[in-house]
């Protein structure tokens, strides 16, 4: 009873913060669901790579139009030995994606290019993650911006097992809302009362000066 009272008045101090746009922390969650392994250069059987984006959840304190990076995804890469006959050509295998936040949930796709290169060297090229954008209600807008440094090309040895490559990352932002928040009844209560006390002090003011 008293965590739903707790989470009750927190979730109308937040609601009271962004509809007067006072800067105050409002707490996000989100979800990322990751992708099956990827296996690339089928049908060559000296030549093989293979690639997994793995999902994350975490939990972020947002201040409205202050981003904040985190990680969203973890990405492993590995190869199986070089071919010296060569594989010609980068080959794209499609990662089946999807983010969730606070119960609204966002699918998409990214394709992810390898190929096999000179010296017993194979090459996970740039991809590009799409911007995600939720509407969270009197939340605000919540803008999920991958940041291109993680997703940059990279050169590794052949035989080099599958494994934790890098984190991904992203900028958090939020805003304020699409439509503008109807404020809580208690907001509204103190709103009364508050334009109570001017009229009664004004209606003072006027008897003072006409003694």
């Amino acid at each position: 009873m008293t965590i739903s009272i707790f989470g009750a008045l927190r979730s109308a101090v937040f609601s009271l913060c962004l509809w007067t746009g006072a800067a105050c922390a409002v707490p996000i969650t989100f979800q990322t669901t990751g992708s099956s392994v990827q296996t690339y250069f089928e049908g060559h059987p000296l030549a093989t790579a293979r690639s997994r984006l793995d999902g994350l959840s975490g939990a972020l304190d947002l201040t409205r139009d202050t981003p904040v990076l985190a990680n969203y995804f973890k990405l492993f890469a590995g190869t199986g030995p070089a071919d010296e006959s060569g594989v010609s050509g980068i080959q794209y295998r499609t990662h089946a994606l999807s983010m969730t936040v606070m119960g609204i949930t966002r699918s998409f796709e990214v394709d992810i290019g390898m190929q096999e290169i000179a010296n017993g060297q194979y090459q996970l090229y740039a991809f590009d993650l799409p911007t995600l954008t939720f509407d969270l209600g009197a939340t605000g807008v919540l803008t999920v911006t991958p940041d291109p440094l993680r997703t940059q090309s990279v050169q590794f040895l052949a035989n080099t097992p599958l494994y934790h490559f890098r984190d991904v990352r992203a900028n958090f932002e939020l805003t304020g809302p699409l439509v503008s928040a109807v404020p809580e009844p208690g907001s509204l209560a103190l709103t009364g009362l508050a334009v109570g006390f001017l009229c009664v002090m004004r209606r003072r003011r006027n008897v003072l000066c006409t003694n």
